[in-house]
């Protein structure tokens, strides 16, 4: 189809944190964290989000395992393991009356459009060493599923990590789960909470793993500190796509942020991302920040655009944040 350019300013809505989107067949299929339910928006740009009711199209039961603490739903076409594509929702949830057993769950429908049909738990997606677990995203690569997400080595909250494992189909991991990326660089460890009793003063952050394949390499963007702070932003790693995946010495960390705060658009604490590609080609990151500073990670956070370039060496340019850009509708 033909792509109608559209201008699209910052923020998209006035509220959306953990924001996720992908273009399929001519539409943009959008989502965002609501803590109950999974709420899908279809629109031919995304500039007419805040001009279109999203459907309410699952919502987590009064009780239960899944019934509380709803987070970064994402949406990904994959096929089931039989040569039929379904649609697959991952999303972090807990028992209400014991969130501190977060872990991620798997959403299906067999329908064309994802908001059409009928979607079903299909089973809590048990990481290996089945521990705390949020942020769950995947992509499949060459016909093998890698599944990432942000979780604690152990059974208490004090860091939480990023993860990498392999997938037999999109509901089951298999075999060990590879440390990719733990927050010991001066600029992952910001967490200062203005309560100097407060938990948050203790934990260290890498979450929201999100995926990017660009020719021969396969990146990982994160976000690191709290984002309670201004100093939330987004770190990189990268491998080459030839390498072996599941071993550490493949990935290689980047030593400073790659994206994050810039007062002069008013663009604070970004972070959780996903990345989309529009029919002309252009690679877009979607990531939500704080308008304002000293807002934390409770209702300010917006959805927001941000076009990714290419440097000579094959590794992506952010950028800094900007405030409008054009965009086409989807493939």
């Amino acid at each position: 189809m033909t792509a109608q350019p559209a201008a699209v300013v910052n923020p998209l809505l006035n509220y959306g944190p953990d924001p996720w989107a992908l273009c399929h067949d001519g539409y943009f299929y959008y989502t965002h964290s609501t803590n109950s339910n999974l709420t899908i928006w279809k629109v031919k740009s995304l500039a007419d989000l805040a001009q279109s009711e999203g459907k309410v199209v699952w919502e987590a039961p009064a009780s239960g395992p899944f019934s509380g603490s709803v987070w970064a739903p994402e949406m990904h076409y994959l096929d089931n393991g039989q040569g039929h594509k379904c649609w697959y929702a991952y999303l972090s949830a807990a028992n209400r009356e014991t969130p501190d057993r977060q872990r991620i769950w798997v959403l299906e429908n067999d329908a064309c459009d994802p908001i059409d049909g009928r979607w079903t738990v299909k089973n809590e997606l048990v990481t290996p060493d089945n521990k705390w677990g949020i942020d769950g995203t995947v992509i499949d690569l060459n016909g093998q599923l890698y599944f990432a997400w942000s979780g604690w080595a152990g059974d208490q909250n004090e860091q939480q990590n990023i993860y990498l494992c392999r997938m037999s189909n999109p509901w089951t991991c298999v075999g060990d789960r590879l440390l990719l990326s733990e927050p010991h660089l001066p600029w992952e460890r910001h967490n200062r909470d203005a309560d100097p009793a407060s938990v948050r003063n203790r934990i260290l952050v890498n979450e929201a793993p999100a995926f990017l394949h660009h020719g021969d390499h396969l990146f990982v963007a994160y976000s690191a500190s709290g984002c309670w702070t201004d100093e939330y932003a987004f770190g990189l790693l990268h491998a080459r796509t030839d390498s072996d995946l599941m071993a550490a010495a493949s990935w290689t960390k980047c030593q400073e942020p790659v994206f994050s705060t810039s007062p002069e658009t008013d663009t604070y604490g970004p972070g959780h991302g996903c990345f989309f590609k529009t029919e002309t080609g252009q690679t877009w990151l979607l990531y939500h920040a704080n308008p304002r500073p000293n807002l934390g990670c409770e209702n300010e956070r917006t959805p927001r655009l941000q076009p990714i370039g290419w440097l000579p060496d094959g590794m992506p340019d952010f950028g800094v944040p900007v405030t409008e850009v054009v965009l086409e509708t989807g493939e």
